[in-house]
């Protein structure tokens, strides 16, 4: 179980996520990573920051790895994260069509079981939950 605090989840995803998008720096993985790396000192997206800044490129990084659901796992491997049950600071993936990234998905940040923060175009949503979450081993 998690002790950090909705609270606290919520002050990093509106310090964060309340910007305009911009591709490689503000969208939908780079925030959420973003509010991830804040709460526990970790990037899932260390080995690929940089390596995109517009749609197209995002979608070829997508593409190299096998799309997005297996770039997050890999990436969450990476980063020594394991499997969770959506706590308060875990980091999510969500389900297809319900977000505005690549393929419909993002990754979103549980502020606490049953709240998921997404970075939107012009700031953030709530959506009630994440196909598979991943924390702190």
């Amino acid at each position: 179980m998690s002790s950090i605090l909705p609270s606290a989840v919520m002050a990093e995803v509106d310090r964060v996520m309340s910007t305009r998008w911009r591709w490689g720096a503000a969208d939908c993985c780079t925030a959420a990573c973003d509010v991830f790396a804040a709460l526990h000192g970790v990037d899932p997206m260390e080995t690929v920051r940089g390596t995109y800044d517009d749609a197209v490129s995002a979608a070829r990084l997508i593409r190299s790895w096998g799309g997005f659901p297996e770039m997050a796992e890999a990436l969450a491997r990476a980063a020594c994260l394991v499997q969770s049950n959506g706590q308060s600071g875990d980091i999510g993936l969500s389900a297809p069509g319900d977000a505005g990234g690549p393929d419909g998905r993002a990754m979103l940040v549980c502020i606490e079981p049953g709240a998921w923060a997404g970075k939107t175009e012009l700031g953030y949503t709530i959506l009630p939950n994440a196909e598979r979450c991943w924390c702190i081993s």
